[in-house]
């Protein structure tokens, strides 16, 4: 039994809940974030005039291109927006949203309990720390065992001063290189893992060789692949060798960018970001690998354009319009509801 007590259980922002409960869920977003932290400063003219501008329709396909060059687009922390917003997902059926905001980016677990009554969802909340460039002062100095304690209150006493708790730990921030606070923060979420039966949740380095090199750093350090969800798989490999690679260890393989249909990746031009066709493409071959068990799906809201009341998808883009995509393309429902429903369950409930 983990010391939190939840074994078979979920811990949401208002308590936990059974496995059942959990229902259709995305496992990777961000109800409310300041993500200043990526901006991406515009070299020209034209470009440092718009990157200060409020986002509007006459500067939305310039916004959408360089989403991380626009201060606006980077940051919401309107309680009532982010309501709304998940009120449309919940009208679509959702039923859970894991909302990966660790430290460093303005957590705010009061609001997420606001957010989750306003709208009728399940409001599961990260813990730990995100890459390096988002590191409170202060964290260099700090032990491993600190840092691994300060993961395991959020999740067994509450998180920030509140008596409301993390229900998974991450997303843990990993930059390419990987840096050294990054990997005592990964040391420590491995040790709160252990003693607490939470899942973890990982933000990969932009290299096809970074998850494999978190695999086998969690391995090394006694973690539970099991138990761990590598996000960001469609924005991180591009070649199906190294997917399977991945995909053979028996992690989770999280698809958490649905939606973002920009093929221009500003933190590695010399990628791209797939469409929502190759995401479907890679899964489709990934559950014909076998691999149907592992899949997890996701829109990793970051960033306004993407939120419905600012022209974007929304929240309810993968039960509204993805998921009947899938079957229209050829899988049956109960594979939709295995990566929609029963993998989240499964993941999301303590051990």
């Amino acid at each position: 039994m983990a010391k939190s007590g939840l074994a078979g259980k979920a811990q949401t922002v208002l308590g936990p809940i059974d496995a059942a409960q959990i229902g259709i869920a995305v496992t990777h977003e961000h109800l409310l974030i300041d993500f200043r932290v990526v901006f991406v400063p515009p070299t020209s003219e034209e470009g440092k005039a718009l990157s200060k501008q409020p986002i509007s329709m006459s500067n939305l396909g310039w916004v959408r291109y360089n989403w991380a060059s626009s201060l606006e687009n980077l940051r919401y922390e309107d309680e009532a927006l982010a309501a709304r917003e998940a009120a449309h997902y919940a009208r679509a059926g959702g039923r859970t949203v894991v909302d990966a905001t660790s430290i460093g980016l303005k957590r705010n677990p009061r609001a997420l309990a606001n957010i989750s009554k306003a709208a009728g969802i399940n409001v599961i909340m990260g813990s730990g720390y995100y890459v390096q460039a988002s590191h409170p002062q202060g964290l260099h100095a700090r032990t491993v065992e600190d840092i691994a304690a300060e993961i395991e209150r959020d999740i067994t006493i509450g998180a920030d001063g509140t008596a409301i708790k993390s229900g998974i730990i991450g997303e843990i921030g990993c930059s390419w290189p990987w840096t050294r606070d990054e990997k005592k923060s990964m040391q420590a979420a491995i040790i709160a893992q252990a003693r607490t039966g939470a899942p973890l949740l990982i933000h990969p380095g932009r290299s096809e060789t970074a998850p494999i090199e978190i695999v086998n750093f969690i391995v090394k350090n006694g973690g539970n692949l099991r138990r761990t969800i590598m996000g960001h798989i469609e924005r991180t490999i591009f070649t199906a060798p190294v997917l399977d690679e991945l995909a053979a260890t028996g992690i989770y393989l999280e698809y958490d960018l649905f939606g973002h249909d920009s093929s221009y990746y500003p933190f590695a031009p010399q990628t791209y970001m797939p469409n929502d066709a190759q995401r479907l493409e890679q899964i489709d071959r990934l559950i014909a690998n076998g691999h149907l068990d592992q899949i997890l799906l996701a829109h990793d809201v970051c960033s306004r354009h993407r939120l419905k009341e600012f022209g974007g998808h929304g929240l309810d883009h993968i039960p509204a319009r993805v998921a009947p995509w899938m079957k229209a393309r050829g899988l049956s429902q109960v594979q939709v509801d295995r990566m929609l429903v029963d993998n989240p369950a499964r993941v999301l409930a303590f051990v």
